[in-house]
Order: C-alpha cells, then structure tokens, then sequence
C-alpha cells in the first residue's frame, strides 16, 4: 500500500532487550493522502539501510518534508500508537 506523507520528525527509540540495548531511528509521519486519512501519526521503523539513505539526520531540516512510503507491515507499538515498516519510494 502506498501512502503520501509528511515528516513530522526523525526521533530514535532505545529500549532494554534480550541481548542488550536495542536503538531504532523512527520517522513519526502525518497522512496526506488524496481522499479518506488517518487521524492520528504513524511511526515509520527505518532499517539502517533507510536511515543511512536520509539525506540528513536533523530532524529541524526533515520536519514538513514531503515523502512517499510503501507500507508492507501495519503493528501497534509502545502506547497503541501504530507502527509501520517497509519501503521509503520518494523522499
């Protein structure tokens, strides 16, 4: 599924796992699809190979940054607020 978006902000989420300190890179994205929307934000999880391809990691320079992102994994994260990871297409 693809989605049209905005960046909202580039944040890192760390968290004691199993085999030690776990830290991923998440884009929180705002829908601004043609047509119906979801309300809320969603969090986009970045592989590291997506995060090394961001042309910057400051998130004042990213934030309002049109982006378009194929969804290929819909989950609820931390809080019930909705996680999705797959392909960034265009940024």
């Amino acid at each position: 599924m693809l989605m049209k978006a905005e960046i909202v902000e580039l944040g890192v989420e760390s968290y004691q796992g199993k085999r030690g300190q776990v830290t991923t890179p998440v884009l929180t994205l705002l829908d601004r699809s043609e047509g119906p929307r979801c309300k809320n934000t969603l969090d986009f999880m970045l592989t590291e190979e997506q995060s090394a391809k961001l042309p910057t990691h400051d998130s004042a320079k990213l934030a309002g940054k049109p982006i378009e992102v194929g969804i290929t994994d819909i989950r609820n994260g931390f809080g019930g607020r909705m996680r999705i990871a797959g392909v960034i297409v265009k940024i």
